[in-house]
């Protein structure tokens, strides 16, 4: 067996379903994150200098997530996209912190606001840092965050979040120090 392959391999034993969890809170769908996990490793693996170890190849197949994730296309893209400032029409404000209803309105973003808002919030991570991750323009991950601020306050006031939080928060390094099964 072939090191990329044996490095591929120990990989996904040892992180696979975390990456593909990962995946998920990304994307918000299943289907999507088994398919954007499998793009990332084809990215990963397929090409250019490859991963010496299984934490290595974790940390690329993280940001390949992350790059991969901000450029989704948005299912049915041949209608006009919608004010990404307007409240959601399916959605009414809610007083409860009811897990469903605020899938319902994460489900009211485009890919792109729903990765930056993930990576904002459950990776911590600062808009430099963001746009490092996903190869992105800082004015482009502050638009993504913005939009995705605000539409999840329209929908879900009680979430406490914050623009100016969302926009200057996090921490400004990408690579952490692997601590546990995270990706």
């Amino acid at each position: 067996m072939r090191t990329w392959a044996r490095t591929l391999d120990a990989t996904m034993r040892a992180y696979g379903p975390d990456l593909l969890a990962y995946a998920e809170r990304l994307t918000g769908d299943p289907d999507s994150a088994g398919t954007l996990l499998e793009d990332a490793l084809a990215r990963t693996f397929g090409s250019g200098r490859l991963p010496e170890t299984r934490d290595d190849a974790r940390l690329a197949v993280r940001d390949a997530l992350r790059h991969a994730a901000v450029r989704r296309e948005t299912p049915g893209t041949d209608r006009e996209p919608p004010d990404p400032f307007a409240p959601p029409a399916a959605l009414r404000p809610t007083d409860g912190t009811d897990a469903s209803s605020t899938r319902e309105a994460l489900a009211t973003l485009t890919p792109r606001a729903r990765a930056v808002l993930v990576m904002r919030y459950s990776d911590g991570l600062a808009v430099p840092a963001i746009a490092a991750s996903a190869d992105l323009h800082e004015a482009a991950v502050r638009d993504a965050l913005a939009a995705a601020v605000t539409r999840m306050l329209a929908a879900q006031p009680h979430l406490g979040l914050r623009l100016e939080d969302a926009l200057e928060g996090g921490v400004l390094d990408s690579t952490m120090v692997a601590v546990g099964e995270a990706p």
